[in-house]
């Protein structure tokens, strides 16, 4: 399996490479855009601000470091949809991008801008983002289709909902899951929040409860809820955006899973988080690459979950179960 990892910044990238990332992938956030539609609308799914780079040198610089370790990039243009009248230009944006910077790939959500990079027909390839909501092998020739070369899977699948998946779509089309970093409590593809104000799925909300409750057995149970919710939340928001003492980032992962998708086909594994610091990118990057390389190495799907959980050291958490990207089911 093929790890990969996320930078924002060009002198990232020849570190990532150092500690054994296969492919790479990046955001943008042009002047242009932010000229005409500032904070309305995002170009990808994460902030302009950190996560992404905005000058065509940078990009054109990045690209280089990678292609000349032979991997990859990957552009984000993940955003939940695009205004009609931003396809022309991020269709343009594309087409320079790959033809004058190298860009390898874009990753894809929406579908009307999904149905005109398939008509485009630019030399790149294309990869359906976890928003593009593929849940089943049914959907799996319509996206294939559309020039469809790699499906990012949705974090809230069931594992035996991606062993099924994978296994039934058959040759054509790769499979991509995440491995750390960032849940969501959502199914993203279906979410129409979005992230210009903030994760609402993230917020620390507080609940009035109806003063006609007061000490029924309602209150308690709207109470015990309600602790249940925020012990959840802290868990897929990083576990308070926690590290361990040495760097090792704390939150979601899939760890545990990685020998049964090596089984069943799986081609790469993401970690998530282009506007993480460097030092979590890096220890993420370290991580998953200590799992992936015994997996890869022919080590049994069962013994994975116990050095997962000993690189983790942080059996408190793992025990809970509220740090699984996929349930096992």
């Amino acid at each position: 399996m093929k790890i990969v990892a996320p930078f924002s910044r060009p002198e990232e990238v020849e570190m990532l490479l150092h500690c054994g990332a296969d492919e790479l992938y990046c955001g943008i956030d042009t002047p242009e855009w932010h000229a005409h539609f500032g904070n309305r609308f995002w170009m990808n799914r994460r902030s302009p601000d950190g996560a992404n780079l905005i000058t065509f040198a940078d990009i054109r610089g990045a690209v280089g470091t990678a292609h000349a370790r032979g991997v990859p990039v990957h552009l984000t243009l993940n955003a939940p949809f695009y205004p009609a009248e931003s396809i022309g230009y991020v269709l343009r944006l594309c087409q320079k991008l790959a033809a004058e910077l190298g860009i390898d790939g874009y990753i894809v959500s929406d579908m009307n801008l999904l149905f005109h990079l398939a008509e485009a027909s630019l030399p790149v390839r294309l990869h359906l983002s976890s928003l593009g909501s593929c849940f089943n092998a049914k959907a799996v020739p319509f996206y294939r289709s559309l020039g469809i070369r790699r499906i990012i899977l949705p974090r809230q699948l069931r594992l035996g909902e991606i062993g099924r998946l994978v296994t039934e779509a058959g040759a054509g089309v790769e499979f991509e899951v995440f491995a750390v970093n960032d849940g969501c409590m959502f199914e993203e593809g279906f979410c129409q929040t979005t992230h210009t104000l903030g994760p609402f799925c993230l917020t620390d909300w507080e609940v009035a409860e109806p003063a006609s409750a007061s000490g029924s057995m309602e209150n308690e149970s709207l109470d015990h809820a309600c602790r249940n919710l925020k012990e959840y939340l802290w868990y897929q928001n990083n576990c308070g955006s926690s590290s361990q003492p040495d760097g090792l980032p704390n939150g979601p992962c899939s760890l545990c899973w990685f020998g049964r998708f090596r089984d069943w086909g799986v081609t790469a594994v993401k970690i998530v988080g282009r506007e993480a610091s460097f030092l979590r990118k890096m220890r993420s990057l370290q991580l998953v690459k200590t799992v992936v390389e015994a997996v890869n190495g022919g080590m049994d799907a069962d013994a994975v979950p116990a050095l997962a959980r000993s690189l983790r050291n942080t059996p408190q958490f793992c025990d809970r179960g509220h740090m699984c990207h996929f349930r096992n089911g």
